[in-house]
């Protein structure tokens, strides 16, 4: 998939909260923050081109209801501090962000999964906090990458946001790019019912 410029846009805190215990230093410390999937658009007619996306830089920042600039990829194309083996495991986990649709445990699916997600993408590993219930997952899409179970191929229509601002974190469409509907309403509620926030972890 050739890069594109489009504009990228979170519409609003879906709020879906996680909070856990951390395994590494310091130990027993507790972690909070808001989870992905996350309600947005991707395209020359965001919000229009709605998609459920999940996050793949940890460290970096975004905020809710604000749009970017910048580079619309594939999984098989170069990203600058990404491997392909980072984004193929990542576009791995976010297809399994949809069991139990939009009513789906955070503590079961959405939170462990966007940590795995976090971790397997951290740059300098250590930098993202370890979460216990992270790491089956994190085996699992590793596993599923080195015995080429899953490549790049696999992913034809996931679709990878990269802003122009270096600062701000890259996202990523759920599985091939579509959400599910019962979800993406869901979202939508949550929009209209929460309203603006900042995006931290």
């Amino acid at each position: 998939m050739p890069a594109t410029t489009p504009s990228f846009g979170l519409l609003g805190e879906p709020g879906q909260n996680y909070t856990f215990t951390r395994a590494g230093a310091p130990v027993g410390a507790a972690v909070s923050g808001p989870v992905g999937p996350y309600p947005g658009g991707l395209g020359s007619n965001t919000p229009a081109e709605l998609h459920g996306f999940f996050c793949i830089d940890y460290l970096k920042t975004a905020t809710w209801n604000t749009s970017y600039p910048g580079a619309g990829c594939g999984v098989r194309d170069p990203i600058p501090g990404k491997t392909e083996a980072q984004l193929v495991e990542a576009a791995y986990l976010s297809r399994l962000h949809q069991p139990g649709g939009a009513s789906a445990n955070t503590y079961l699916y959405q939170g462990p999964i966007s940590f795995a997600t976090w971790e397997i993408m951290d740059p300098a590993p250590g930098h993202v906090p370890i979460d216990p219930a992270a790491q089956p997952y994190i085996r699992e899409a590793r596993q599923a990458y080195n015995a080429h179970s899953v490549t790049a191929a696999n992913y034809p229509n996931t679709r990878i946001f990269v802003p122009d601002d270096h600062s701000i974190r890259d996202f990523a469409t759920l599985s091939e790019g579509v959400p599910e509907p019962g979800t993406l309403v869901l979202f939508l509620t949550g929009i209209l019912l929460i309203g603006v926030g900042r995006f931290r972890r």
